[in-house]
């Protein structure tokens, strides 16, 4: 039989790796638009190719960072829900096992009687 477990831990710490990453990058996606947008005005009015280019920049890599960021955050919520679920699971499977054994008959707990008169 197949055994699959969830690494309860290690999605923990993976998590915990992740959890200032959308922050980080929002904050970057901030830094990118007003560096870009202090390159346009110092281009001036004559760098007309200059400065469409510095503003496809901008708007490109600042939607890609904010895109990014909102998948990490994403990411991150979802391994917090897998977390809680497969502990969920843990705990409905043991309580299910504890109940089933505190239901046996008399002689089915597993333990061996056959020497006993």
């Amino acid at each position: 039989m197949t055994r699959y477990v969830l690494d309860t831990d290690g999605v923990t710490r993976a998590r915990l790796t992740l959890a200032d990453d959308p922050a980080q990058l929002r904050e970057c996606a901030s830094v990118v638009a007003a560096t870009t947008a202090a390159a346009m005005s110092a281009v001036g009015p004559e760098g007309s190719y200059v400065h469409t280019a510095l503003e496809r920049f901008r708007m490109v890599h600042c939607r890609a960072l904010d895109a990014v960021a909102d998948a990490a955050s994403a990411l991150g919520d979802r391994l917090d829900q897998s977390t809680v679920e497969a502990r969920s699971v843990e705990l409905f499977v043991t309580t299910a096992l504890a109940e089933a054994a505190t239901e046996l008959p008399a002689g089915m707990s597993g333990s061996s009687d056959a020497g006993s008169p």
